[in-house]
C-alpha cells in the first residue's frame, strides 16, 4: 500500500513545479527578445542564435535554484548567455566568428530605411576595438546594461567595468577624428 504523505508530498512538488514553470514561462516571454538579440550579434546567425537563446533558457530553468534574487534577472541570463554562446564556439573551435553584428532592436523601420550613416560608421570603427572594449559597448549601449549588470554579465568589478567603458569610448573618439564626415 502506498503511503498517503507520499502521495501527498509528490502532488504538492507537482504543484509546485507547475507554478515554477508558468512563472518561467512569464520570465521567457520578458527576456526572449533581448537575449536572442544579444546571441544574434555574437553568432551573425539566425538558426544558431535560436538554438543558443533556448539552450540558455533550459540552462537558466534548471539551475534556477542558483539565481540571486538580489541581483537582476537580466544580468544572470545574459550571463548563461554570454557562456552557452562562448562554449558553443570553443565546441566548435571557431572563435573568429564571436564578431558582433551591430542590429539595434529599439529602431523604426523607418529610421533604418533613412539610415544613420555617422553611427553605422561609428559602430564599424568599434568592431575594430579590443573585443573587450567592443563588448562593453555593446552591453552599455546596445543592451542598455547598467555598469552593475555588465560587471555581472562579464564578471568583473565595477570599478573595471567603468575603466573598460571609459577607455573604449577613447578609442572611439580617436577612431571618430579620422573618420570622414556623413555624406
Amino acid at each position: 500500500m502506498t503511503n498517503p504523505l507520499k502521495a501527498l508530498e509528490n502532488e504538492e512538488n507537482e504543484a509546485s513545479s507547475v507554478a515554477s514553470q508558468a512563472s518561467f514561462a512569464l520570465l521567457v516571454e520578458q527576456h526572449h527578445a533581448k537575449l536572442y538579440s544579444f546571441i544574434y550579434r555574437y553568432t551573425k546567425n539566425r538558426q544558431d542564435a535560436e538554438d543558443l537563446t533556448q539552450d540558455t533558457f533550459v540552462k537558466a530553468f534548471k539551475n534556477f535554484h542558483r539565481y540571486d534574487s538580489k541581483y537582476a534577472f537580466s544580468s544572470w541570463l545574459f550571463t548563461i548567455g554570454r557562456r552557452t554562446v562562448y562554449n558553443h564556439y570553443r565546441a566548435r573551435k571557431s572563435t573568429d566568428a564571436l564578431a558582433f553584428e551591430i542590429i539595434d532592436p529599439r529602431e523604426t523601420p523607418d529610421e533604418r530605411a533613412e539610415g544613420d550613416d555617422r553611427k553605422r560608421q561609428l559602430w564599424e570603427a568599434a568592431k575594430s576595438l579590443k573585443k573587450d572594449y567592443y563588448e562593453v559597448l555593446i552591453l552599455k549601449y546596445i543592451e542598455d546594461l547598467s555598469v552593475k549588470e555588465i560587471a555581472q554579465v562579464l564578471n568583473k568589478t565595477e570599478t573595471n567595468v567603468k575603466i573598460l567603458l571609459f577607455r573604449a569610448r577613447n578609442k572611439l573618439k580617436a577612431k571618430a577624428k579620422c573618420m570622414p564626415p556623413s555624406p
